[in-house]
């Protein structure tokens, strides 16, 4: 019964964690200052700093080819201010909430709470067990 529910906890977790999206982001830095762009149309064409319009029509397929230091420098002109003035655009593409990542998260939530329900159901349970193991002769070595 308890293995039932926690195949069935995990079966639902991993569902979820296969349905979403992976989201990409790109981190603009240049010297001391750093500024992170979501890569979705929604996220570049909502920009609140950006000099011109981002057409989201043009993005490229590949998510991560689209962090460019020509974005960064449209979405954020004043990211350079206060740097250095060799210093330039380093453009960095990177994911949050991937798959790998949720289901770890999951099967580590589903550990502690398989633990905790065991903890509270072990001490009717045992009883039980023990009984029917009487009942039907099983006898465990070093007992008399």
């Amino acid at each position: 019964m308890l293995l039932l529910l926690l195949f069935s906890l995990l079966a639902a977790t991993t569902g979820v964690a296969f349905a979403k999206d992976v989201t990409n982001f790109c981190k603009c830095s240049c010297g001391p200052n750093s500024a992170i762009l979501e890569l979705t149309p929604f996220g570049l064409s909502h920009l609140p700093h950006a000099s011109q319009p981002i057409d989201v029509g043009t993005l490229m397929p590949n998510v991560c080819m689209n962090c460019t230091r020509l974005l960064c420098g449209i979405a954020e002109p004043q990211l350079c201010d206060g740097a250095a003035v060799d210093e330039e655009i380093v453009p960095l593409c990177f994911q949050r909430d991937s798959l790998q990542d949720e289901l770890i998260v999951s099967a580590f939530l589903l550990l502690v709470v398989g633990l905790l329900v065991w903890t509270a159901v072990r001490a009717h349970v045992k009883p039980v067990v023990d009984r029917l193991l009487t009942q039907y002769g099983y006898n465990p070595v070093g007992h008399a």
